[in-house]
């Protein structure tokens, strides 16, 4: 019996496979990064930077921002608020959730990450015109919606 000639992915031009392995190269680095810098996870880091954009923000937030399982965010949350680098407070009329936000010492943390972090994009990006960096988030915002259909 004859095998049919087998479909292969060609990893040169496969957008999944070239986003994946992005993202992943991606996170090694910003990890690695993050640990040496400021003693932060990359959870920790995702952590500080939602509640920097929404202060007050509840851990479902946070799990629905970094699309990560509620117990990955909860051992961030844990690491970072026996840091002192963020606090919890029970949310008006809901006995049950609570809103994180940065401490002083939270926001100084986050001050000396987010530079580091956007020199870091910069580099990514570097050679893309403003144009086509404009381009390359409408694309990336189209697929992350498609990926959630």
């Amino acid at each position: 019996m004859t095998r049919k000639a087998p479909v292969l992915t060609d990893f040169d031009s496969s957008p999944s496979y070239l986003i994946s392995a992005l993202g992943n190269k991606l996170s090694v680095q910003a990890a690695r990064n993050l640990r040496r810098q400021l003693g932060l996870s990359l959870m920790e880091w995702r952590v500080l930077a939602v509640l920097a954009v929404e202060p007050g923000a509840a851990p479902g937030r946070i799990i629905e921002f970094a699309a990560v399982n509620k117990s990955v965010v909860s051992r961030a949350v844990n690491s970072l608020l026996g840091r002192g680098l963020i606090d919890r407070a029970p949310a008006p009329n809901h006995g049950l959730r609570t809103h994180l936000r940065l401490t002083d010492k939270g926001w100084g943390v986050h001050d000396d990450g987010i530079a580091a972090r956007l020199e870091a994009e910069e580099r990514l990006l570097a050679g893309l015109p403003a144009a086509e960096r404009d381009r390359l988030v409408k694309l990336l915002k189209t697929l992350m919606g498609n990926v959630e259909r």
